[in-house]
Protein backbone atom coordinates (compact mmCIF):
# COMPACT_ATOMS: atom_id res chain seq x y z
CA UNK A 1 0.00 0.00 0.00
CA UNK A 2 1.41 3.40 -0.51
CA UNK A 3 0.01 4.74 2.25
CA UNK A 4 2.44 2.12 4.41
CA UNK A 5 5.33 2.82 2.37
CA UNK A 6 5.20 6.43 2.73
CA UNK A 7 5.08 5.85 6.99
CA UNK A 8 7.25 7.74 8.69
CA UNK A 9 7.81 5.71 11.87
CA UNK A 10 9.78 6.31 14.89
CA UNK A 11 10.42 2.73 17.16
CA UNK A 12 13.61 4.22 19.53
CA UNK A 13 13.21 7.55 20.85
CA UNK A 14 16.78 9.58 21.47
CA UNK A 15 15.87 10.67 24.85
CA UNK A 16 14.56 9.13 28.21
CA UNK A 17 11.31 10.28 27.80
CA UNK A 18 9.03 6.84 26.52
CA UNK A 19 5.55 6.26 25.78
CA UNK A 20 2.97 4.76 28.32
CA UNK A 21 1.66 2.09 25.80
CA UNK A 22 2.03 0.70 22.41
CA UNK A 23 -0.45 2.10 20.06
CA UNK A 24 -1.87 -0.28 17.32
CA UNK A 25 -3.93 2.13 15.58
CA UNK A 26 -4.99 0.79 12.01
CA UNK A 27 -4.89 4.09 10.12
CA UNK A 28 -5.18 7.86 10.41
CA UNK A 29 -6.08 9.28 14.22
CA UNK A 30 -8.92 11.35 12.06
CA UNK A 31 -10.07 8.27 10.53
CA UNK A 32 -10.54 6.32 13.73
CA UNK A 33 -14.18 7.38 15.05
CA UNK A 34 -15.70 7.35 18.74
CA UNK A 35 -12.21 6.76 20.60
CA UNK A 36 -11.31 8.27 24.55
CA UNK A 37 -7.85 7.63 24.35
CA UNK A 38 -5.86 10.46 22.94
CA UNK A 39 -2.43 9.16 23.48
CA UNK A 40 -2.99 6.55 20.54
CA UNK A 41 -5.79 8.46 18.55
CA UNK A 42 -5.13 12.18 18.19
CA UNK A 43 -7.78 14.92 18.71
CA UNK A 44 -5.12 16.75 16.79
CA UNK A 45 -4.84 14.11 14.35
CA UNK A 46 -3.19 16.19 11.32
CA UNK A 47 0.39 18.02 11.18
CA UNK A 48 1.97 21.07 9.17
CA UNK A 49 5.60 20.98 9.59
CA UNK A 50 7.67 23.91 8.49
CA UNK A 51 11.51 24.21 7.12
CA UNK A 52 12.97 27.33 7.18
CA UNK A 53 15.13 29.19 4.95
CA UNK A 54 17.18 31.71 6.77
CA UNK A 55 19.74 33.32 5.20
CA UNK A 56 21.97 34.33 8.48
CA UNK A 57 21.13 31.37 10.57
CA UNK A 58 21.56 27.21 10.53
CA UNK A 59 24.01 25.68 8.34
CA UNK A 60 24.96 26.54 5.27
CA UNK A 61 23.43 23.70 3.39
CA UNK A 62 20.68 22.74 5.56
CA UNK A 63 17.15 24.09 6.51
CA UNK A 64 16.64 24.64 9.72
CA UNK A 65 13.07 24.27 11.93
CA UNK A 66 10.68 26.52 12.13
CA UNK A 67 8.56 24.59 14.03
CA UNK A 68 5.85 21.06 14.23
CA UNK A 69 1.89 22.37 14.55
CA UNK A 70 -0.55 19.79 15.19
CA UNK A 71 -4.22 20.66 13.92
CA UNK A 72 -7.80 19.41 14.27
CA UNK A 73 -8.78 17.20 11.40
CA UNK A 74 -10.51 19.87 9.89
CA UNK A 75 -7.10 21.64 9.39
CA UNK A 76 -8.05 24.60 12.37
CA UNK A 77 -6.00 25.21 15.27
CA UNK A 78 -6.25 26.96 18.81
CA UNK A 79 -4.19 30.10 18.63
CA UNK A 80 -3.21 29.93 22.46
CA UNK A 81 -2.21 26.59 22.53
CA UNK A 82 -4.19 23.54 24.10
CA UNK A 83 -3.05 23.11 27.37
CA UNK A 84 -2.75 26.45 29.57
CA UNK A 85 -1.53 24.65 32.46
CA UNK A 86 1.40 23.50 30.72
CA UNK A 87 2.77 26.43 29.23
CA UNK A 88 6.31 26.65 30.24
CA UNK A 89 9.22 29.54 30.11
CA UNK A 90 12.82 29.35 29.83
CA UNK A 91 12.86 25.88 27.37
CA UNK A 92 16.42 26.18 26.55
CA UNK A 93 17.52 25.90 30.30
CA UNK A 94 15.17 23.03 30.72
CA UNK A 95 16.67 21.12 27.61
CA UNK A 96 20.48 22.02 28.31
CA UNK A 97 19.47 20.54 31.89
CA UNK A 98 18.25 17.67 30.94
CA UNK A 99 19.47 16.72 27.41
CA UNK A 100 22.69 18.85 27.08
CA UNK A 101 23.13 16.87 23.27
CA UNK A 102 19.16 17.63 22.60
CA UNK A 103 20.52 21.38 23.61
CA UNK A 104 23.37 21.10 21.07
CA UNK A 105 21.35 20.17 18.42
CA UNK A 106 18.63 22.53 18.65
CA UNK A 107 21.09 25.54 18.68
CA UNK A 108 22.20 24.03 15.38
CA UNK A 109 18.42 23.65 13.68
CA UNK A 110 15.98 25.42 15.24
CA UNK A 111 17.06 28.79 15.81
CA UNK A 112 15.55 31.94 15.70
CA UNK A 113 15.60 34.27 13.57
CA UNK A 114 16.36 37.15 15.81
CA UNK A 115 18.52 35.14 18.31
CA UNK A 116 16.56 34.71 21.17
CA UNK A 117 16.46 30.67 20.90
CA UNK A 118 14.65 30.13 24.16
CA UNK A 119 12.12 32.63 23.51
CA UNK A 120 11.40 31.32 20.28
CA UNK A 121 11.24 27.47 21.74
CA UNK A 122 8.57 28.41 24.60
CA UNK A 123 6.62 29.60 22.05
CA UNK A 124 6.40 26.67 20.01
CA UNK A 125 5.69 24.90 22.79
CA UNK A 126 3.18 26.63 24.20
CA UNK A 127 1.44 27.35 20.94
CA UNK A 128 2.00 24.31 19.14
CA UNK A 129 3.33 21.25 21.35
CA UNK A 130 0.69 21.62 23.95
CA UNK A 131 -1.20 20.02 21.25
CA UNK A 132 0.80 17.12 20.41
CA UNK A 133 -1.61 14.60 22.32
CA UNK A 134 0.87 11.68 22.61
CA UNK A 135 3.42 13.87 24.59
CA UNK A 136 0.79 14.40 27.03
CA UNK A 137 1.63 13.41 30.77
CA UNK A 138 -0.77 10.66 31.13
CA UNK A 139 0.34 9.71 27.93
CA UNK A 140 4.40 9.27 29.02
CA UNK A 141 5.89 6.39 31.13
CA UNK A 142 6.99 7.99 34.85
CA UNK A 143 6.41 11.50 34.29
CA UNK A 144 8.02 13.52 35.41
CA UNK A 145 7.71 17.92 34.49
CA UNK A 146 9.10 18.91 31.15
CA UNK A 147 8.74 15.25 29.90
CA UNK A 148 6.84 16.07 27.29
CA UNK A 149 8.24 19.31 25.90
CA UNK A 150 10.98 17.22 25.67
CA UNK A 151 9.39 14.67 24.00
CA UNK A 152 7.94 17.16 21.48
CA UNK A 153 11.58 18.71 20.65
CA UNK A 154 12.53 15.13 19.80
CA UNK A 155 10.18 14.32 17.56
CA UNK A 156 9.94 17.46 15.48
CA UNK A 157 13.91 17.13 15.54
CA UNK A 158 13.08 13.51 13.68
CA UNK A 159 11.14 14.65 11.49
CA UNK A 160 13.19 17.43 10.36
CA UNK A 161 16.15 15.00 9.71
CA UNK A 162 13.96 12.16 7.84
CA UNK A 163 12.72 15.27 5.60
CA UNK A 164 16.34 16.86 4.46
CA UNK A 165 14.65 19.61 2.43
CA UNK A 166 18.19 21.06 1.39
CA UNK A 167 19.06 17.92 -0.22
CA UNK A 168 15.48 16.94 -1.58
CA UNK A 169 15.18 20.25 -3.97
CA UNK A 170 19.23 19.82 -4.71
CA UNK A 171 18.32 16.18 -6.00
CA UNK A 172 16.34 18.04 -8.97
CA UNK A 173 19.21 20.98 -9.15
CA UNK A 174 17.61 23.25 -6.89
CA UNK A 175 20.20 25.50 -5.21
CA UNK A 176 20.78 28.52 -4.02
CA UNK A 177 21.52 31.39 -5.62
CA UNK A 178 19.30 30.72 -8.43
CA UNK A 179 14.92 32.43 -9.03
CA UNK A 180 12.68 29.21 -9.25
CA UNK A 181 9.37 28.94 -10.02
CA UNK A 182 7.29 27.75 -7.04
CA UNK A 183 5.64 24.79 -9.18
CA UNK A 184 8.98 23.50 -9.92
CA UNK A 185 9.63 23.88 -6.33
CA UNK A 186 6.74 21.61 -4.79
CA UNK A 187 7.32 19.21 -7.74
CA UNK A 188 10.56 18.44 -6.79
CA UNK A 189 9.46 18.05 -3.42
CA UNK A 190 7.09 15.40 -4.24
CA UNK A 191 8.84 13.70 -6.50
CA UNK A 192 12.15 13.16 -4.05
CA UNK A 193 10.06 12.96 -1.22
CA UNK A 194 6.42 12.06 -1.87
CA UNK A 195 5.55 15.25 0.53
CA UNK A 196 2.78 17.67 -0.97
CA UNK A 197 4.44 20.63 -0.10
CA UNK A 198 3.77 25.17 -0.27
CA UNK A 199 6.54 26.87 -0.95
CA UNK A 200 6.26 30.06 0.54
CA UNK A 201 8.76 33.01 0.01
CA UNK A 202 8.67 37.05 1.89
CA UNK A 203 7.59 40.04 0.88
CA UNK A 204 10.73 40.30 -1.55
CA UNK A 205 10.15 36.96 -3.08
CA UNK A 206 12.91 35.35 -1.07
CA UNK A 207 12.13 31.85 -0.24
CA UNK A 208 11.20 31.69 3.45
CA UNK A 209 9.97 28.57 4.65
CA UNK A 210 8.27 25.47 3.42
CA UNK A 211 5.12 23.72 4.82
CA UNK A 212 4.51 19.82 4.73
CA UNK A 213 1.67 18.31 5.88
CA UNK A 214 0.67 14.87 7.47
CA UNK A 215 -1.77 12.75 9.82
CA UNK A 216 -0.99 11.37 13.01
CA UNK A 217 -1.18 7.17 13.11
CA UNK A 218 -0.48 6.54 16.67
CA UNK A 219 2.04 7.75 18.45
CA UNK A 220 4.86 9.09 15.82
CA UNK A 221 3.64 7.74 12.57
CA UNK A 222 3.09 10.51 10.31
CA UNK A 223 1.49 9.98 7.01
CA UNK A 224 1.91 12.67 4.03
CA UNK A 225 -0.82 13.98 3.07
CA UNK A 226 -2.72 16.46 1.01
CA UNK A 227 -3.18 20.21 1.82
CA UNK A 228 -5.81 22.25 2.21
CA UNK A 229 -3.74 25.31 2.09
CA UNK A 230 -3.78 26.41 -1.79
CA UNK A 231 -1.93 29.99 -1.73
CA UNK A 232 -2.12 31.88 -5.24
CA UNK A 233 1.09 33.80 -4.53
CA UNK A 234 5.39 33.14 -4.12
CA UNK A 235 4.98 32.31 -8.42
CA UNK A 236 8.45 33.25 -8.90
CA UNK A 237 10.86 32.98 -5.85
CA UNK A 238 14.33 33.44 -5.82
CA UNK A 239 16.33 30.61 -3.21
CA UNK A 240 19.61 33.08 -1.51
CA UNK A 241 22.21 31.44 -0.47
CA UNK A 242 23.09 31.78 3.28
CA UNK A 243 25.76 34.45 4.66
CA UNK A 244 27.08 32.12 7.27
CA UNK A 245 30.38 29.66 7.04
CA UNK A 246 30.71 26.52 7.06
CA UNK A 247 32.79 26.56 10.28
CA UNK A 248 29.48 27.55 12.29
CA UNK A 249 27.84 24.06 11.76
Amino acid sequence: MLAKSLFLAFTALVGAQKFAEVCTIPGPSCSVKNSTDTCCVSYYGTITFSHMWLANRGRPDQFTIHGMWPNRCDWSYLNEGCDLSRNYTGAGDIVKARNPSLYKTMLRDWPSSDGDFSSFWDHEWNKHGTCYDPAAPKCLADYQKYDDLLMYYEVTHQIYSKYNMYNILASSGIVPGFNYTRSSMEAAILKNSGLISKVRCDSAGNLSEIYSYFYISGQTDFIPTTPVYNPTDCLNIYYPKKSVSPKCQ
